[in-house]
């Protein structure tokens, strides 16, 4: 399962998007990515990003990020691989 959860987030994937391909509860995928990030593995699109905050309007994420200048919207988290997750990955582990 966490396998093809990475896999999945080679590319930046919304949440409910996330669920419903793995089939899994939101709250059950949320714990197994709240490991993930505290491990190192994902991380939100957003975050990390020299370019968020100020370069918005050319990120293709701004519709689906809470920091694009809308926290009044309620918007899914949208995870991506971090730097570690691609290299556990790309080894098989």
């Amino acid at each position: 399962m966490t396998r093809q959860l990475l896999k999945l987030l080679q590319k930046p994937r919304a949440l409910p998007e996330l669920a419903k391909e793995l089939g899994l509860e939101e709250d059950t995928l949320r714990l197994l990515l709240a490991r993930l990030a505290a491990a190192g593995y994902v991380g939100l699109a957003y975050e990390g990003s020299e370019a968020c905050g100020v370069a918005c309007q050319a990120c293709s994420l701004r519709r689906l990020c809470p920091a694009a200048g809308r926290p009044e919207t309620a918007v899914p988290s949208v995870y991506r691989l971090t730097e570690k997750g691609k290299k556990a990955l790309s080894s098989g582990t």
